[in-house]
């Protein structure tokens, strides 16, 4: 989601309508917005313009200034915590001594911190992060301190072969998890254009690409992420802004990949509901069962889904796969027990989503 000063990209109505229309009734919302989610003020502000625009369930991310900010923010309803180690914030000191106090005080709340896994030092140097050596070092980095800290983290969206094989190599021995995006997935660097392909981590090389793949088919990743990212097309164009608009898009995708006998149903299921309800431990989502919400999605496996992004629900009517063909359509989204999305339309009032707070309970 943008809202707050971002409007103009994508505010909590069409974001959460583009959730649905996905087959998404839960999602996190990042804390990159302008201004960003750093302070209680800014959270408190931000549940508030969310609570009666919502179609699905939401929680909430901050990037702390500081440790000294984590319990008050988790006591005003943070799901999680994020840091960009590759842009931080205004005021925001990400030394590694500030990271480990950060550290110290999620593990004492009992709390998640997610990291954006590229580190500033190589920002500048085109070479570098075009290679995988600003993730490499990051990981590494992290790693070593949570060795220290053994603080629960979780790795956003990895990219590369070099990335993944690390965390794998540490997973038995730290409490650490990663996601990874459809994009990084099924697509490389020579597979877009420079505007309209570019995303942060960038799109790497083909042997990236398929390690990506064989890690979310093989368990090595936990978790896909759409890391949706709207912005304007003149934006894209011109400004060369990060990312895609990925809500509309990651079912379709997975469910060709299943189609294709290339992924599981199961994987697909815990990639995408198990996995990241035990992760952020979630409460009552997640199973048709008493006691549970019902959040629920028709999905018809037969018939075929053409990108279009011009349609999207999301204000950002671009996409690397737009015009292509995946097998797998969302027919029903329901949340909260309500039929909010209906073959191709948005039929409930916003306003029926509820804000998921860190207690893992709803208001």
């Amino acid at each position: 989601m943008r809202d707050s000063t971002l409007e103009y990209k994508e505010n909590f109505f069409t974001g959460t309508s583009a959730a649905v229309a996905g087959g998404f009734t839960t999602i996190l919302d990042m804390p990159n917005t302008v201004p960003p989610i750093t302070s209680v003020k800014e959270l408190i502000h931000r549940k508030y313009t969310a609570k009666n625009t919502i179609l699905c369930n939401i929680g909430f991310y901050c990037s702390p200034l500081n440790g000294k900010d984590i319990k008050e923010l988790i006591s005003e309803g943070a799901i999680g915590f994020k840091i960009y180690l590759h842009k931080p914030f205004e005021n925001q000191n990400l030394s590694n001594n500030n990271i480990m106090e950060i550290m110290i005080e999620i593990k004492k709340n009992n709390s998640i911190l997610c990291v954006h896994a590229e580190d500033y030092s190589f920002s500048n140097n085109i070479e570098s992060t075009s290679s995988n050596k600003a993730e490499v070092f990051a990981i590494n980095n992290i790693i070593d301190l949570v060795k220290q800290i053994n603080c629960k983290i979780h790795f956003a969206h990895i990219s590369t072969y070099e990335g993944l094989e690390i965390i794998k190599k540490h997973k038995n021995e730290l409490d650490i998890s990663c996601e990874a995006t459809p994009h990084h997935a099924l697509l490389d660097k020579n597979d877009v254009s420079d505007d309209f392909g570019y995303c942060e981590p960038k799109l790497k090389e083909k042997k990236d690409k398929e390690s990506i793949l064989k890690g979310i088919i093989d368990g090595s990743i936990d978790i896909i992420s759409t890391d949706h990212a709207p912005h304007t097309i003149v934006e894209k164009k011109n400004l060369k802004k990060p990312g895609f608009p990925g809500l509309e898009t990651a079912i379709p995708i997975l469910m060709d990949l299943h189609d294709k006998k290339i992924i599981s149903l199961k994987r697909i299921c815990e990639t995408l509901i198990v996995n990241p309800i035990n992760r952020f431990n979630l409460k009552r989502i997640g199973k048709i069962m008493p006691g549970y919400k019902a959040d629920l999605v028709i999905i018809d496996p037969t018939r075929v889904k053409v990108i279009e992004a011009s349609r999207f629900f999301s204000k950002a009517k671009y996409s690397p796969f737009d015009g292509e063909k995946f097998k797998g359509v969302i027919m029903s989204t329901f949340v909260n027990g309500q039929l909010v999305f209906n073959d191709g339309q948005i039929i409930a009032k916003p306003g029926i989503g509820n804000i998921v707070h860190q207690s893992r309970e709803s208001l």
